[in-house]
């Protein structure tokens, strides 16, 4: 399992560390967790975790400077995450007990990692570890209707959770958002300008109504939900907030459609996972607002993929067009 994929770039050093060679992790002086960590020791920054003198294996999965870091820890028979950021993690930290008091951080079936430990003066979390491949890997292997059907029983499983927490996620904000991200698109490529503008347009004409929202993840990628073997794992809860589900599920078709565009899956595989979890969720969700939000986030797609900008940004027309 990654906790998130790998940023491309992204530093991925295993660290064999005693407390005296902590110093190889990053130095940052806008992330006082890992300055504590390099200086003290994990011990002392998390002692409810309560390391003692064991020996601790350290891998940093993704580092960008200045904003957050996320490692992997292995210390004796234990494997948990690390989260380190800039900012208060108070509300990641509260959606996780929020969750964990609702019963979905432990047992069997679709759930989350649950929070071990946290350090709010210096912006650390403790997240249990989950081991299984993501519906990413599932797809690559050839297995998009796995891939598909772990989605949709998150979903399930979200649908019946009554956790008041976050800020609005609704379609009013994406289309805020839209705004910004064309008019990003169109700086980046001129050439997209009017396609851009065009897509925003009939987002806004086709705004789907929302009834009273639930808690979502708000980064449902197909990175973050896992195979645990009895049911899907979802990780990375920094932008959970309270919205429909179908702009989880638009959010997460979207990262499928990506994989195809990225030519790293199959066409047939990425078909089959988002055939597998448009129908595993029919009668929950409603179709017309999964693609009306999955069309907003390819739109947030090409604002941040050069190479495939122009097929993600016409995908997200032919979406928003088939709404009309």
């Amino acid at each position: 399992m990654k906790l998130a994929t790998l940023a491309k770039g992204a530093l991925t050093k295993a660290l064999v560390c005693g407390v005296g060679t902590l110093a190889e992790l990053p130095d940052d002086r806008l992330l006082p967790g890992l300055a504590a960590i390099r200086t003290h020791g994990l011990a002392h920054v998390l002692p409810g975790l309560k390391l003692e003198n064991q020996p601790i294996q350290f891998t940093l999965l993704r580092y960008h400077a200045g904003r957050r870091a996320a490692i992997e820890v292995r210390a004796g028979q234990r494997h948990f995450a690390l989260k380190v950021g800039a900012t208060d993690p108070s509300s990641e930290v509260e959606i996780h007990e929020a969750l964990a008091s609702a019963g979905v951080a432990s047992g069997l079936g679709a759930r989350v990692p649950p929070l071990l430990a946290w350090n709010r003066e210096l912006r650390v979390m403790a997240i249990g570890w989950f081991d299984g491949p993501s519906a990413t890997d599932l797809i690559k292997r050839g297995q998009g209707e796995l891939a598909g059907e772990l989605a949709a029983s998150w979903l399930r499983r979200a649908a019946s959770l009554k956790i008041n927490l976050g800020p609005p996620l609704g379609a009013p904000r994406m289309l805020e958002r839209a705004r910004k991200w064309a008019a990003v698109v169109a700086e980046a490529d001129n050439s997209l300008k009017a396609k851009a503008s065009e897509l925003v347009t009939m987002l806004a004409q086709t705004q789907p109504r929302e009834g009273a929202p639930r808690l979502v993840n708000g980064g449902l990628y197909a990175d973050h939900v896992l195979d645990l073997g009895d049911g899907p794992g979802v990780i990375d809860w920094d932008r959970f907030g309270q919205g429909p589900l179908e702009l989880d599920a638009g959010i997460f078709l979207a990262t499928v459609s990506r994989l195809g565009f990225r030519g790293k899956s199959s066409p047939g595989e990425v078909a089959r996972a988002e055939k597998t979890f448009l129908s595993s969720t029919a009668a929950l969700l409603d179709a017309r607002a999964i693609a009306w939000h999955r069309a907003a986030e390819l739109l947030r797609f090409a604002k941040k993929t050069a190479d495939t900008r122009r097929e993600l940004l016409h995908e997200a027309a032919r979406l928003a067009e088939s709404l009309r």
